[in-house]
């Protein structure tokens, strides 16, 4: 169920599309000598799993609350290509 909540959450307008994975992973592997002195930046995972359907909706409940979804991302804040699962990259 955290699974699924938490692909819900990616793929919620103005969330996901602001989570950058590539800057993630390489700065917590990059920045962390100690854990990786040799500075090596693993390949995957695949991010498409970011994409899968979450099947939330059968719990019920309002996503926003009384609120309203977020506008478009800000261009300050688009993530590139290739850095978000492939069926999210514009």
């Amino acid at each position: 169920m955290l699974w699924a909540y938490a692909r819900d959450l990616f793929q919620s307008p103005g969330f996901g599309d602001t989570i950058d994975f590539v800057q993630i992973k390489r700065h917590y592997y990059l920045v962390h000598k100690h854990i990786n002195p040799s500075g090596i930046v693993p390949d995957g995972p695949d991010l498409a799993s970011w994409c899968l359907p979450h099947a939330r909706e059968q719990l019920g409940g309002r996503p926003y609350g009384d609120g309203t979804p977020p506008g478009a991302v800000a261009p300050a804040e688009e993530v590139p290509p290739g850095h978000r699962p492939a069926q999210l990259a514009a």
